[in-house]
């Protein structure tokens, strides 16, 4: 089960990678670390599905390699509510997925919270930091890749 759950993942998350459209404004792979008692490497590639609203396949790989977790985001970026100038971004969203474990014990359901800025460096670099809370996040660094 564990197995299938994964390709299905894996899958999902290629599929969406390759239907984007580069000239949506939110398009992006997120690639930050997170410290903590979760400390770990995330990665999520997020697309546009409404005005200010996206979604993204994600992926955490814990540094001690003691868990994985797969599961998606949804995003809403107060960009246009706030009137911010280009180069800055803030977002406010929930995640969720499965975390698993070493040990079969260790499988979990996850839910979060997570805020987030993003400092726009170029077209194609930005700087990310986001807070969040819930079972498995607590926020961290990182880079945006815009496409």
């Amino acid at each position: 089960m564990k197995r299938l759950f994964t390709i299905l993942a894996l899958t999902f998350m290629f599929l969406s990678t390759t239907t984007s459209n580069a000239q949506e404004d939110y398009s992006a792979l997120n690639l930050f670390v997170s410290f903590g008692e979760n400390a770990a490497i995330n990665g999520h590639y997020e697309f546009p599905i409404a005005d200010n609203l996206t979604i993204s396949p994600a992926a955490t790989v814990a540094f001690d390699f003691d868990y994985i977790a797969l599961g998606a985001r949804l995003d809403y970026y107060f960009d246009s509510l706030l009137k911010l100038n280009e180069p800055w971004d803030i977002w406010a969203g929930v995640d969720t997925g499965f975390v698993m474990g070493d040990d079969e014990d260790n499988d979990d359901f996850s839910l979060n919270l997570h805020a987030g800025v993003e400092y726009k460096i170029n077209e194609t670099w930005g700087i990310i930091a986001e807070f969040g809370g819930g079972t498995a996040s607590s926020g961290g660094i990182g880079v945006g890749i815009h496409f």
